[in-house]
């Protein structure tokens, strides 16, 4: 019998939405690196034509007569989450919890981290402790296990008072288990000023990493720039400064592209994912992946290109130490050592080295929770083997990566005109309703 199973997503894996509904409804959940949770996800667990994976947005609460349909309609909720132990989340971890009590079916948490410092010390997050406890406890009442991203997070739920092996296991991230139990061989790479270089940032990052950057751009001029915020792809799409939708940052740092009028974007050097496929295929046609997004570089070792992180906190560091993904830390990064010098004796095959064993821990995992897959003995699935997952993506098509505002063109770009002047009138309305505050 087909499986039907609620997944925490915006978007299924088979979806192809216009830019305009990509923007406008922010089908990344914030960050276009949460696309490759359910994409993973669901091609592990789809052992049939049949079996279906429908999004659930968990940010607001869920009334009586959703939660009914939920226990009466599907087999399964499933929680791929990722820095999800962290201050500005606990809102929706709260009404993620409130929404687990509710619920008869099995509830499984197929990766969730904490966050904190390159320092791995995880006593920050003692102080909301309570609600993290809760969640968890309400998830194994409704699973077998938890499966949690890193040793990070594990110290963490250990100070908790869970037991590892018991209540939870290190699984690292779904989105790396695409290929089951391989890889592809990362692509040579001959190191030198003519390859094509693909980078990723975030704009709250320390000004040396920017400076790096910005380097590493002078060195290598083939090179793109891949924003995976929502407010930067907003900005990227509308044609509009980033401040626009960074109310809280009144500076930005020097270097980093927040206007449209920084050169990598009149030189149409930037590129936005709002589906994995063509993500992967503008991937595969650069040399280097480089920067501080863990899964703008897992994206980047999915498609088979050398990747290089370097990371700016706990939850990306315990992600590239479990995974085996080439990395420093960004307290490391030194801005007299070129591109060039860091990666010299840096060995990108090493993500292959015990994959298939990581593999086996997360397969385990996925069975104690009833979870059964297309590697499991019942379906077993040979190398050469067309999956269903494959299959049904192969009728699909998908938009290729957004270009910025200036670029766009036809039926693309009029929508955009459209979006952004009413977004420009909104903005103005909301400025004139404002209250006039007496000096």
């Amino acid at each position: 019998m087909a499986k039907k199973y609620l997944i925490r997503t915006n978007i299924s894996p088979f979806d192809n939405p216009s830019y305009y509904e990509a923007i406008r409804k922010n089908i990344v959940r914030s960050n276009s690196g949460n696309l490759l949770f359910p994409y993973s996800i669901a091609r592990t667990l789809m052992t049939d034509d049949n079996t279906e994976f429908i999004p659930v947005n968990t940010h607001n609460p869920f009334s009586d007569e959703e939660v009914d349909r939920i226990n009466n309609e599907y087999d399964a909720f499933l929680i791929p989450l990722a820095n999800a132990f962290r201050v500005s989340f606990l809102k929706e971890l709260l009404n993620i919890t409130s929404l687990v009590k509710r619920l008869r079916i099995p509830c499984i948490v197929i990766g969730v981290g904490y966050q904190g410092g390159v320092s791995k010390d995880v006593s920050k997050g003692l102080a909301w402790r309570e609600t993290v406890v809760d969640f968890c406890r309400a998830i194994l009442d409704k699973s077998a296990m938890i499966g949690v991203r890193g040793r990070v997070t594990a110290d963490y739920l250990d100070k908790l008072g869970f037991t590892e092996g018991r209540d939870y296991t290190v699984i690292g991230c779904p989105s790396m288990f695409l290929y089951g139990d391989r890889l592809p061989e990362p692509k040579p790479l001959k190191l030198n000023s003519d390859i094509r270089i693909h980078i990723n940032s975030k704009v709250d990052l320390p000004q040396k990493f920017h400076n790096y950057l910005v380097n590493v751009c002078k060195l290598i001029p083939d090179h793109y720039y891949l924003p995976q915020n929502q407010y930067e792809l907003c900005a990227m799409y509308l044609g509009l400064p980033l401040g626009m939708f960074r109310a809280d940052l009144k500076e930005f740092p020097d270097g980093y592209p927040a206007d449209p009028s920084s050169a990598i974007y009149t030189n149409n050097r930037v590129r936005g994912f709002i589906n994995v496929p063509s993500w992967f295929n503008f991937l595969k046609e650069g040399d280097l992946n480089f920067g501080s997004r863990i899964h703008g570089n897992i994206a980047a070792v999915l498609a088979g290109i050398p990747a290089f992180i370097v990371a700016p906190d706990s939850r990306v560091l315990e992600l590239a130490d479990y995974h085996n993904i080439p990395h420093t830390t960004i307290d490391k990064l030194d801005n007299n050592i070129s591109i060039f010098e860091l990666l010299s004796d840096v060995d990108f095959s090493r993500i292959m080295t015990g994959h298939a064993e990581r593999f086996a821990a997360y397969q385990s995992f996925l069975e104690k929770n009833d979870l059964k897959t297309v590697y499991s003995d019942s379906f077993k699935a040979s190398p050469d083997q067309v999956l269903p997952f494959d299959k049904r993506l192969g009728e699909c098509s998908y938009n290729k990566p957004l270009v910025p505002y200036a670029h766009l063109h036809g039926s693309d770009k009029l929508s955009a005109v459209r979006y952004r002047n009413t977004f420009l009138a909104k903005r103005t309305i909301k400025k004139l309703l404002q209250p006039i505050i007496p000096v």
